[in-house]
């Protein structure tokens, strides 16, 4: 997914976050929320990195600039930084340092949970397409050299 959908996506659980905080929501509440920001921030933090060493067919075929991929990932980075010193104040405030503490930890287990199972995973079959693609090519390749070779023959004899 795109970094500004995933930006979009994470802005619509913030404001929900703010909703909760303001209406003096309970903890669990606003903590389910935040699991769902954390999901789209991290999930935003992978595309960048995907968009750093992209897989072939995105090299090949993916018609976006190199500078609309660096503007929208400067944007999406920047939003998201300031969400999260929002979120922050708005903890800090209403629920206490020793909450937000409790956030951040969650927010690191959310963290390593999603890289051990989700993002691995897509890497796996991102590398298995990869090699797919070449393998499918090499044969292709392979193919149209035997038929001229073929050919070459038959209308040599």
């Amino acid at each position: 997914m795109d970094p500004l959908s995933l930006v979009a996506m994470a802005s619509t659980a913030f404001k929900g976050i703010e909703v909760l905080v303001s209406r003096g929501a309970e903890i669990e509440q606003v903590a389910q929320k935040l699991g769902h920001w954390y999901s789209f921030v991290s999930d935003l933090r992978e595309a960048e990195k995907e968009a750093e060493n992209p897989p072939l067919f995105k090299k090949l075929f993916d018609g976006e600039s190199v500078e609309a991929q660096a503007l929208n990932a400067v944007i999406a980075k920047k939003k998201i930084e300031e969400q999260e010193k929002q979120i922050r104040e708005l903890i800090m405030y209403s629920y206490g340092q020793d909450t937000y503490k409790e956030m951040m930890q969650m927010r690191k287990d959310i963290k390593a949970k999603r890289e051990r199972m989700i993002y691995k995973q897509r890497r796996r079959q991102k590398r298995m397409l990869d090699v797919s693609a070449i393998i499918i090519a090499l044969m292709v390749s392979g193919g149209v050299v035997w038929t001229t070779i073929s050919i070459i023959k038959n209308v040599g004899a």
